[in-house]
């Protein structure tokens, strides 16, 4: 989905819902702490293993990275709209908030598949440095995180679609 499609969906919903702000800055706050512990896991990995890769997730993504509706209004409740952060970088699949010295979106608010995704190689180097488990709990944090946002962003669903078909 376009960063302009989100922008339009953000503001729709905010003129229909200005409760809903706080709400969305409260988790917006959680989801900071929650990326700042992700990164400071997975940035002593991906320096030495990203720019060896053949195929960077970041130059195989989307034109507009992987924002989806809930990343992106918590990420607009505290930040502009980041059509300004766009890079011009010539890679026709690339992200366009990829530049020069990597992602250009505040490392504490970036989309949730580019913090929550992670290649077999930086899977395999935070099991072998001992910090598979600390991810893994921050992945779980970040998914109710996300359940919560869900059901702010959606009141009238009773359950987010990731979540069906896991109940026994």
């Amino acid at each position: 989905m376009g960063l302009e499609l989100l922008e339009e969906r953000y503001q729709a919903f905010i003129e229909k819902n200005p409760a809903c702000r706080e709400q969305l800055r409260i988790l917006s706050g959680y989801n900071s702490l929650i990326q700042l512990n992700m990164r400071a896991l997975l940035d002593g990995i991906t320096v030495g293993v990203c720019p060896a890769c053949a195929a960077s997730c970041c130059q195989c993504m989307p034109v507009d990275g992987w924002f989806t509706e809930g990343d992106y209004f918590i990420f607009r409740a505290c930040n502009e709209a980041p059509f300004n952060l766009r890079v011009d970088h010539g890679l026709p699949n690339g992200c366009s908030f990829l530049g020069p010295a990597g992602c250009v979106l505040p490392p504490d608010c970036r989309p949730f598949p580019c913090v929550k995704v992670n290649c077999e190689t930086v899977s395999r180097e935070l099991e072998r440095c001992g910090a598979q488990d600390a991810f893994t709990n921050l992945y779980e944090a970040l998914d109710r995180l996300q359940e919560q946002l869900w059901h702010i962003i959606h009141p009238e669903t009773a359950q987010h679609p990731a979540a069906e078909g896991s109940a026994a």
